[in-house]
């Protein structure tokens, strides 16, 4: 059992190097948006946070005007949460971006979150466990974005629960 979980993820690792590669993170990027409708099942549930802090990010679209629901790890950071941006160009970064807030929910808990500002990754990895930095580390340098997302103050009552 361990063994197979060692080879998962120096494989994952490996893979993390080749999304350097245009094609491999193009479709790479493609094969993540079909899962991405199973991976909302088990975002931002207990189960989900197995699986990276799986969390779902809820946001409004900022040409429609619709409501989505992206999986993506998140981690807390300072009075919030950090959010790696794995690709150049995020629909999901640029609306919050736009919005100026969003929702996520974590662990099994909704947290509203505002003022997003894009932090640097010195910053962004203090809040990563050891085990999940080599995978950031092998990001193309132009894709090493991290967004930071403050609670909002009417989350004060939660941030003891973090």
């Amino acid at each position: 059992m361990a063994g197979g979980v060692v080879a998962a993820y120096l494989l994952l690792l490996g893979w993390g190097w080749l999304m350097r590669i245009r094609w491999v993170s193009d479709w790479t990027r493609q094969s993540s948006k079909r899962g991405n409708r199973y991976l909302r099942k088990i975002a931002g549930t207990r189960l989900g946070m197995l699986y990276f802090n799986l969390s779902a990010l809820h946001h409004v679209g900022r040409r429609t005007g619709r409501t989505h629901v992206t999986p993506l790890s998140a981690y807390p950071f300072g009075d919030g949460f950090v959010l790696s941006v794995a690709y150049p160009k995020v629909d999901w970064c640029e609306n919050v971006l736009a919005a100026g807030k969003c929702t996520l929910t974590w662990n099994g808990k909704e947290y509203a979150l505002e003022n997003p500002e894009l932090i640097p990754a010195v910053e962004a990895m203090k809040a990563y466990p050891l085990l999940v930095k080599p995978f950031l580390a092998a990001q193309a340098p132009e894709t090493k974005k991290f967004l930071w997302l403050h609670r909002s103050n009417s989350n004060s009552h939660e941030q003891q629960d973090l």
